[in-house]
């Protein structure tokens, strides 16, 4: 006949039912610390898009006054860039300015692409920086069209 001795098992994993008060205790206080460093990353990203949702609307009317320029451009001075210029400065004068003229100025390019000044009387290429109040800046060149 067999010998049914068994090994008997500690009092711990006999009949484990639930958790202990220190299994709880362990697992919340794991949780707080991990939270503790997570919260403030969360803070921080949504700071981070709610103040990129803010700038939006000057943004657009940043993209807003160019394509305004470029309507100019194309419809009325395809071919007189001096006078595109003029009008720019008429606008950034006017009260309240419709935009910020970081810059407007007539530009060249050297054959391996980069940008210089033009000589006297070589007004070819326009080039023209709007900004907003929240310091961003949108560059863009006239070329004259044929």
């Amino acid at each position: 006949m067999k010998s049914t001795s068994h090994k008997s098992r500690p009092a711990f994993f006999r009949n484990r039912g639930a958790f202990t008060l220190i299994e709880v205790i362990a697992t919340l206080s794991l949780s707080a610390v991990l939270m503790a460093f997570l919260l403030p990353l969360i803070a921080s990203g949504l700071q981070g898009s709610r103040s990129a949702l803010l700038r939006m609307p000057e943004t657009n009317n940043l993209r807003t006054e160019m394509d305004a320029v470029w309507h100019l451009y194309r419809t009325v001075y395809p071919n007189n860039l001096p006078a595109l210029s003029a009008a720019i400065d008429t606008a950034a004068a006017a009260d309240p300015p419709a935009y910020i003229l970081h810059d407007k100025s007539w530009v060249d390019f050297e054959v391996n692409g980069v940008e210089s000044i033009p000589p006297p009387g070589n007004e070819d290429i326009l080039r023209v920086t709007l900004g907003n109040s929240q310091g961003e800046r949108l560059t863009t060149y006239f070329f004259p069209i044929p």
